[in-house]
Formats: C-alpha cells, structure tokens, sequence
C-alpha cells in the first residue's frame, strides 16, 4: 500500500503548532471586548452629535426679542 506523503505531512504540522484552540479563543475574546468599547463609545456620543450639530448652526440661540409696541 502507497504511503500518503500529504497525510503524514499534516500530521506532523498540527504536532508541531498543536490545535491553537486556546490561541482563537483569546483572539475572539479580544475582538469582542473591542467591539463591546467601540458600540458603547458609539452609544455614549452618536445621540450628542445631533445636538452639536445644531448648536454650531446657531439653532439653539436664544430668540430675538419681539418690540413692544
């Protein structure tokens, strides 16, 4: 029976870098911690911009006072 030079090669890769389960898993947790401070960075300030917004037009100045007569 032929011997499977690819096969033994596998093996011989994922003996050598083992399964790296632990290495994903504090990748992904990594990456959901950032994500988590980036939504809630974006929940904090993207409702104020509105008002900023608004406040640099001059629409929140105070109204011209109506002349009595």
């Amino acid at each position: 029976m032929a011997v499977n030079n690819f096969k033994e090669l596998e093996s011989q890769i994922i003996e050598e870098r083992g399964s790296g389960d632990e290495d994903t898993k504090s990748k992904v947790n990594s990456n959901i911690v950032f994500i988590n401070f980036i939504s809630t960075l974006i929940d904090l300030y993207l409702p104020k911009v509105g008002d900023v917004l608004k406040s640099m037009a001059g629409e929140n100045d105070a109204p011209n006072k109506i002349s009595k007569k």
